[in-house]
């Protein structure tokens, strides 16, 4: 009966016998657990750089040098003012009274997604960016021109289809170049635009404020923002109005730990990466089915609508429950939504379409606001705390300027909201 040495070594032999094929399994049965491991350790640590450097971008020394910065880049329009001090973006008012459902709003010019060949530094910007970049090939709209009267007021928004990288590298990239250079050199020079190589592209040669409303080979998305005020009837004792904020989560692309006004996304298509149908793009062409999709997203935490894991119709978004909930009130005349105009982030140089929905309805507050995967936490303020954390915390430019313009609006004047959200001093927001 053969000995346990004997099977030891009719093993050793078999091996021998397998040759190369046994130094590749034997070559993979250790590197493929390691591989994981590796791969695992550079997420860790690109994570790490990510929050160490969204920190620094969040501080106050930084905050105060990119105001300047921007303010040299693009001298001679509006900022946005809100409680005594100055964000990087600018206002667009619009030149009439655009209706819901603002179809006379937007205008797609292409449904074509141009080819992008990446440079090494936009490279090293996904990179840097990594997994918290979800879906980057998702399917959007990109603004082409925002056609302005000779009143300098918004007549239409122009788009052309583009996907979620290609905003990414054109457009959030700059906000990167810009601290990189702060890193490198904070003095701010007469000729600063000439060093940010990627935003003097997006110029393409125009002035700055004319590259603004009109990109060249970039692909900026349009984003979508909504300012939320319901009246909270719980508490028959003290019923109040009261807005919905939230506080971005750390392990977001764009802006973590900023104070924002939510619902707010990207004007994206209702569909999956993989899709690229002209008729996709075209039904997905509606600005306020893309607010809708984030109001449910945002508030209530809605993942389903995040993308279309299956065929359903994309009409299927306004059968959703809450945003159901939201049609029916507006066509009841208790609730309501304004057009307010179209703020620019000019660190990043992205427009957001920017809307006002007021909400009256002893029903509506019975919901609860969950937030979404987005969101550290979600707030209902009350007027008095709107303005206190607008006025102490850092916020999103964008949403600062969504609050300019609500307070300067008539439907929260006439409501008597516009008086709780004023500085006492100025009777303004600025």
């Amino acid at each position: 009966m053969p000995n346990f040495s004997h099977y030891v070594s009719e093993l050793i032999k078999f091996w021998n016998d397998l040759g190369w094929l046994a130094n590749f399994l034997a070559f993979a049965a250790i590197m493929l657990p390691a591989r994981g491991k590796i791969k695992a350790m550079m997420s860790r640590r690109r994570q790490k750089r990510r929050y160490a450097a969204n920190n620094k971008m969040n501080s106050a020394s930084y905050l105060e040098w990119m105001q300047r910065a921007i303010s040299k880049i693009y001298a001679g329009r509006e900022l946005v003012s809100l409680y005594g001090k100055k964000y990087p973006a600018i206002i667009l008012r619009p030149s009439k009274k655009f209706l819901y459902p603002f179809s006379d709003l937007c205008h797609l010019a292409s449904t074509d997604i141009k080819p992008l060949r990446l440079s090494r530094l936009q490279k090293d910007y996904l990179r840097f960016l990594g997994d918290s970049v979800k879906r980057p090939k998702m399917k959007g709209f990109a603004t082409k021109e925002i056609l302005l009267d000779e009143r300098g007021k918004i007549v239409a928004v122009h788009a052309q289809a583009t996907n979620y990288q290609q905003n990414l590298v054109t457009a959030h990239i700059l906000e990167w170049e810009l601290f990189k250079r702060y890193k490198k050199n904070a003095e701010i020079t007469d000729d600063i635009l000439s060093e940010l190589k990627l935003r003097s592209a997006y110029h393409g040669g125009q002035p700055p404020l004319q590259a603004v409303l009109k990109p060249c080979d970039a692909f900026p998305l349009i984003s979508v923002q909504a300012l939320v005020i319901y009246k909270d009837y719980k508490d028959p004792n003290n019923v109040m109005w009261k807005a919905i904020v939230a506080q971005r989560g750390e392990n977001v692309a764009i802006k973590p730990e900023l104070w924002q006004i939510q619902p707010a996304g990207g004007f994206e298509v209702y569909g999956h990466e993989d899709d690229d149908l002209d008729i996709q793009l075209r039904q997905g062409f509606d600005v306020r089915a893309a607010l809708f999709r984030e109001y449910a997203e945002e508030l209530y935490n809605v993942e389903e609508l995040s993308f279309r894991s299956d065929g359903r119709d994309s009409g299927s978004i306004l059968a959703e429950p809450h945003i159901s909930q939201l049609i029916t009130l507006i066509g009841d005349n208790k609730a309501s939504m304004d057009f307010l105009g179209i703020i620019t982030d000019l660190t990043t140089l992205r427009h957001e379409l920017s809307f006002l929905i007021v909400i009256d309805d002893p029903d509506y507050c019975r919901y609860p606001i969950i937030g979404s995967s987005e969101a550290k936490r979600m707030f209902s303020l009350s007027m008095a705390e709107l303005k206190t954390t607008f006025s102490n915390q850092n916020v999103n430019s964008s949403s600062a300027g969504l609050l300019q313009l609500a307070i300067e609006s008539d439907r929260l004047k006439s409501l008597g909201i516009s008086s709780l959200l004023e500085t006492a001093d100025a009777g303004t927001p600025g």
